[in-house]
């Protein structure tokens, strides 16, 4: 189901789902190595300075299915938060063992972009992000599913995933390597027609599926987002000219995109997304190849967070 854009005005940014009194017995923190500009930290005294003498383990991510067959060995461990430690991607390749094992989520943010975290308002310094994961509240936010994949942030077609790819091959990471490499890759990115669900919408250059409002680093994408609204808000830009691009960026990070002339916007509970080739896309930062045939539904409520 599409909702019209006119509801956007009667809607709130950033409720979230009821709050639960949830105490975690025990917290598996997964870190992502290569995540971000990651620095060398000893992530064992952070914790033990800052968990507040909970029962907790570390275990460094060589790649999702390392973390998935070394959590399943606490399948029967009670009241098990499992924390990504990385960006948006870490907690992307975490949700569905989460979501599966009906654990709850942690989030330290040490990513390039962390929209996730940004949006949900936890401290990007590790420290602090660790003594809110302590003393905060269990609540629950929407994941959108993506084919048979799991978005919590954004999930992005066309242009965005273009830079994704080339960031990824990028060697130093950061948000000044992204905002290079999408000024390099403009003049090459190509426009295409989108069909979602029975609408149609030509010479679209890039769609960003969100279930936050941001992909990091405060670029706003959808400033009504809601995590527990059960919808998810889809942004359709077209390809800007080269002198309307400072202005664009300056509606991204002051959460007025949806005011520009380039974009449209729909809300929807699910939505059948059509293309009459592959592109690239991403989900949750994370490059993820080429497609021509998305199915996205929200699972509302579904994704227990620690915040």
């Amino acid at each position: 189901m599409i909702l019209p854009t006119n509801c956007l005005k009667f809607l709130i940014s950033h409720n979230f789902g009821p709050s639960m009194n949830l105490n975690p017995t025990k917290y598996l923190f997964v870190i992502n190595p290569g995540s971000g500009n990651q620095q060398m930290r000893n992530w064992n005294e952070l914790i033990t300075n800052n968990l507040n003498g909970s029962d907790f383990e570390i275990l460094i991510s060589k790649d999702p299915g390392h973390s998935k067959s070394v959590i399943a060995q606490y399948q029967d461990a009670p009241n098990l938060c499992i924390v990504a430690v990385g960006g948006d991607g870490t907690v992307s390749a975490l949700a569905k063992t989460v979501f599966s094992r009906k654990a709850s989520l942690g989030i330290i943010p040490t990513g390039s972009g962390n929209g996730l975290a940004r949006h949900l308002k936890i401290p990007i310094d590790p420290a602090k992000a660790i003594r809110k994961l302590s003393k905060g509240t269990a609540q629950k936010i929407d994941l959108v599913q993506v084919n048979d994949q799991y978005c919590c942030n954004t999930c992005g077609i066309g242009f965005s995933a273009f830079v994704t790819k080339h960031f990824g091959k990028a060697g130093k990471r950061g948000f000044s390597t992204y905002f290079k490499l999408a000024f390099t890759l403009y003049q090459s990115s190509k426009n295409f027609d989108i069909q979602i669900n029975e609408k149609i919408f030509q010479n679209v250059w890039s769609v960003e599926i969100a279930n936050s409002s941001q992909m990091g680093n405060n670029a706003v994408v959808s400033p009504l987002a809601s995590v527990s609204d059960g919808l998810m808000d889809i942004l359709i830009m077209s390809k800007p000219k080269f002198w309307q691009i400072p202005g664009l960026i300056l509606m991204v990070f002051s959460k007025n995109i949806m005011h520009s002339k380039l974009s449209s916007f729909v809300r929807a509970t699910n939505a059948k997304i059509t293309l009459k080739e592959d592109f690239d896309y991403h989900i949750d930062g994370d490059y993820k190849g080429q497609a021509n045939v998305f199915d996205f539904k929200v699972l509302p409520s579904s994704l227990t967070i620690i915040f």
